[in-house]
């Protein structure tokens, strides 16, 4: 330990009479934590202590200095170094200000769903900076150009299969506070990876805000999409056809059944399963409308709006029956990407109300950015998949 620094405290703390005395006193405590944690990493990178012999060895070579920031200022602390100048800290990264650390433990925080205040309270107690709450949104700021940057990067040509779902969050506007979408884009390209494509809050889902988010990802290069899966959201077939006519529209079937059964009494749930099960599970579309003949004359009387659901989105429903087993496992459902909002949903589920659309989108994207392993992935068997698209799309392919 620094005897010069510990005479320094041992003064100070003797005679404090004002919050400026605190605050010195508090400095110096976090430079003494600070190097003490980094003589303790310098110890478990060289394998001996301080002070035991090892010349044949690595070896402890003095210090170099760096500065850290601290409510009231900067502050400098001494870095241990060695010989072959291969100590790497990691409380204090070389090249790197510990500021910047802080930066990168609260832009961490907000993307875990912590309030600006529940930041500044964390930052205080654990590093003894007093940050505000203006500085907060500062640093979280930093994100928007890379939000920017990142909504409009180039995409690739063709994407096989896209994914598209809204989550909801509250959000203040104009001194009220509304519901808005958060509308998502998930694809995969031609070798099975899949992504975010975008990611845009609006107002309402309409067919004017598909056909802006198709429109931006056109413009962004994509030029082809064969299958576009999606529940059965408001105004998006009259944009795809606006903006991708030739892409195949499929209405997840899980979202199907939830509505189907929506109003259907309990007594009833299991035998109208039965028969709902009869009409996606049919080998072919032929098949499916004889079961679906059958689903109609059995429940008709009784659950008429159940029935007509089926009947007045039939073909968006059933154009997975016309292709391969392993096609239609990845674009009968939209599961993918209720995966991804599910877990988006858990980092942004303490913002209950976001004061602007900014926040809510940089607090959405650090959380996917945060979540990213789990959905940037390739699919599996995505060979055969392929194979069977280029069968079924061989002018597309």
């Amino acid at each position: 330990m620094n005897q010069e620094l510990e005479k320094q405290l041992e003064a100070l703390v003797s005679k404090i009479a004002s919050k400026e005395d605190f605050d010195q006193v508090r400095n110096l405590l976090l430079k003494r934590g600070v190097e003490t944690l980094l003589e303790a990493e310098m110890t478990a990178h060289l394998g001996y202590q301080k002070g035991d012999s090892k010349p044949d060895e690595n070896q402890r070579n003095g210090f170099s200095q760096k500065t850290i920031k601290t409510h009231t200022g900067e502050q400098r602390i001494n870095i241990p170094r060695d010989r072959e100048a291969n100590f790497d800290p990691v409380i204090v990264p070389k090249h790197r200000s510990m500021s910047q650390e802080l930066e990168d433990c609260i832009q961490l925080l907000y993307a875990k769903g912590m309030s600006n205040a529940d930041i500044i309270d964390f930052i205080e107690s654990t590093y003894g900076i007093a940050y505000s709450t203006s500085q907060v949104s500062i640093i979280t700021n930093q994100l928007l150009e890379d939000i920017r940057l990142w909504q409009n990067r180039p995409l690739e040509d063709v994407y096989p299969i896209v994914w598209i779902d809204a989550i909801h969050y509250k959000i203040r506007q104009e001194g009220k506070v509304i519901s808005k979408a958060c509308m998502i884009v998930l694809g995969v390209n031609l070798e099975g990876q899949q992504d975010i494509l975008s990611m845009s809050i609006v107002e309402t889902e309409k067919a004017s805000a598909w056909m802006s988010i198709l429109d931006d990802l056109r413009l962004r290069g994509v030029k082809d999409i064969f299958f576009l899966c999606s529940d059965n959201l408001p105004g998006l077939d009259k944009a795809i056809e606006a903006i991708f006519p030739n892409s195949i529209r499929q209405i997840c079937i899980v979202h199907q059944i939830r509505n189907s059964l929506k109003y259907v009494s309990y007594k009833d749930r299991k035998k109208i399963m039965v028969d709902i099960k009869a009409i996606y599970q049919a080998d072919n579309e032929k098949l499916a409308k004889q079961a679906f003949d059958i689903f109609r004359q059995n429940w008709a009387s009784k659950y008429n709006s159940a029935v007509l659901s089926w009947e007045s989105n039939w073909d968006n429903l059933t154009s997975f029956l016309a292709y391969p087993i392993e096609i239609r496992k990845l674009i009968y459902t939209t599961n993918i990407i209720e995966s991804f909002n599910a877990s988006l949903r858990k980092y942004t589920r303490n913002k209950k109300v976001f004061p602007s659309d900014d926040a809510a989108l940089k607090s959405i994207y650090l959380a996917a950015q945060s979540i990213s392993k789990k959905w940037q992935k390739s699919r599996l068997n995505w060979g055969q998949v392929y194979n069977q698209l280029y069968i079924c799309f061989p002018d597309r392919l």
